[in-house]
């Protein structure tokens, strides 16, 4: 074998190192990195929620895309995507968009929008939401909001969940218990049983069945 074929091969399997490399380093970071938003985002319930809120501010302020304040309140929007994965076309674009609000400087209620933009119009998506309302006396906090909910319901591209700060710690898990590898999927995810799977189930093309009976009386956020 000649020298020049031989350096030929040597180029060419550093290339293919290369593309290896940075697929396998765009999933790593794409799931580490919206692994450690999941958990600190379940954290914020913990202790003290305004405090923890702000630290997570400064954590992600580099992520920071919007910030609405008037003279009670302040709601900021965190974004983080699959950029690097996305834009070599390895998958497609799935965003981790995080809500927090506070009200006269207590937390009020965070969310956590997630999409995985396979299609061009109702792309899958869903919102999930945690209302901070255990001092409060005018309702009761341990509700857990679905839509939809029940057995072979539609919308299967659009979910909203909603809980209070009080619900059973299971229901909770499994809200949060998104699907991160709808992140680095070649074809994405097609639907929200794919994009929380511990709250709906695909029944047939178009539909899904909800894990969780709806026990909300007045959800905020249903007709979204």
């Amino acid at each position: 074998m000649s020298q020049t074929i031989r350096r030929f091969l040597v180029i060419i399997g550093l290339l293919i190192a290369f593309i290896f490399g940075t697929i396998l380093g765009g999933d790593l970071y794409a799931q580490h990195g919206a692994n450690t938003v999941i958990q600190e985002f379940k954290q914020l319930d913990v202790g003290q929620p305004a405090a923890r809120s702000l630290s997570f501010l400064e954590h992600h302020r580099k992520n920071l895309v919007n910030k609405l304040c008037d003279s009670e309140s302040c709601q900021y929007e965190f974004l983080f995507t699959n950029t690097v994965i996305s834009k070599l076309h390895l998958a497609p674009r799935a965003d981790i968009a995080v809500y927090l609000t506070l009200v006269r400087g207590t937390l009020d209620f965070i969310a956590i929008q997630y999409t995985s933009r396979v299609f061009k119009a109702d792309s899958p998506i869903v919102w999930v939401q945690e209302d901070f309302c255990a001092d409060r006396s005018d309702i009761t906090c341990d509700y857990f909001a679905l839509n939809p909910h029940g057995r072979d319901v539609a919308p299967s591209w659009n979910g909203i969940v909603e809980f209070g700060q009080l619900a059973p710690d299971g229901k909770k898990r499994a809200a949060l218990a998104l699907n991160l590898e709808c992140l680095t999927a070649y074809h994405g995810c097609r639907d929200i049983s794919e994009l929380l799977p511990a709250i709906w189930k695909r029944a047939r093309p178009g539909t899904v069945t909800s894990v969780f009976a709806n026990s909300d009386p007045e959800c905020r956020n249903c007709s979204r």
